[in-house]
């Protein structure tokens, strides 16, 4: 799949801006480059005013210094892109290679013409192609994180998108322990070590990370969930399915789930009926 270009302005409503006369608080472009290449995570979350329901994992996110400077001064990739209860982020990896030589001879925008003024913005077909010639030129390639990774730089970016995901997950079911008081949605379970997060719509990326698309659950009944032996319905009582006739589950058919007090706290019923339908 071809990688989608982005262009992220650099100003004082980004996370970075660049140096201007009238203060010293101003990010420059060295400055941001010694930030990227002394970056001990490795991944830098931008925050993201729009496009976060179309960027992708694997997408180029280049960096525009605008005024006064109006050129291209580095490149990223997209490793993941998830929302904090406040804001939409994109986890980025920096290609310091790429990055070096646009430092040293940036894009400038006579070349692309693309205006990107507040918030990033997806490359237009013209800009896209001046963006994919600069890498033919420059024989760089992007990989693309959704085919079958190269035994080397896809490797690490693959792992360090995991690490994102896990670190998303953990949050997740953390949110999920508050709201639920610490007991299993079903049984009431209190052993934390055996309760997970489940989610209603399958984890599609960390924007599925929402207390409105989950559920505490017993491990146990997390996996049933996930493999549509239970379901719950708008009553908010769970159903079991047939195949689990004769089992200890199937005395379960019908319980009232204990369900978050707060109502913004409170499982989708539309997700959950989704959900429902697909019970074995």
């Amino acid at each position: 799949m071809p990688v989608i270009h982005w262009i992220y302005p650099t100003n004082e409503k980004s996370n970075y801006y660049l140096d201007t006369t009238n203060g010293d608080t101003e990010v420059s472009p060295q400055q941001l480059f010694n930030d990227i290449r002394q970056s001990r995570s490795e991944v830098d979350r931008w925050v993201l005013g729009t496009g976060f329901r179309q960027m992708r994992p694997g997408d180029a996110i280049w960096v525009y210094a605008s005024t006064p400077y109006q050129y291209i001064c580095a490149l990223a990739q997209a490793i993941d892109i998830d929302f904090d209860g406040d804001f939409w982020h994109a986890s980025l990896v920096w290609n310091l290679d790429a990055t070096q030589r646009l430092m040293r001879d940036p894009i400038p925008r006579s070349m692309f013409g693309q205006i990107a003024q507040r918030a990033a913005v997806r490359a237009n077909q013209h800009t896209a192609e001046v963006l994919d010639d600069w890498l033919t030129t420059q024989q760089l390639t992007l990989p693309d994180l959704d085919s079958e990774p190269d035994p080397r730089e896809d490797t690490r970016l693959r792992t360090l998108r995991t690490i994102v995901q896990r670190q998303g997950q953990h949050a997740f079911r953390q949110r999920l322990l508050d709201a639920y008081g610490g007991r299993c949605a079903v049984t009431g379970e209190r052993a934390v070590e055996v309760l997970e997060a489940a989610h209603i719509d399958g984890y599609m990326g960390p924007h599925s990370n929402l207390v409105t698309n989950g559920l505490l659950l017993r491990a146990d009944l997390h996996t049933l969930f996930d493999l549509h032996l239970i379901g719950v319905d708008r009553e908010g009582k769970l159903v079991v399915s047939q195949g689990l006739a004769g089992s200890s589950y199937a005395k379960l058919h019908g319980k009232r789930l204990s369900l978050p007090s707060r109502a913004q706290e409170q499982p989708s019923k539309s997700r959950l009926a989704a959900h429902l339908r697909l019970l074995r």
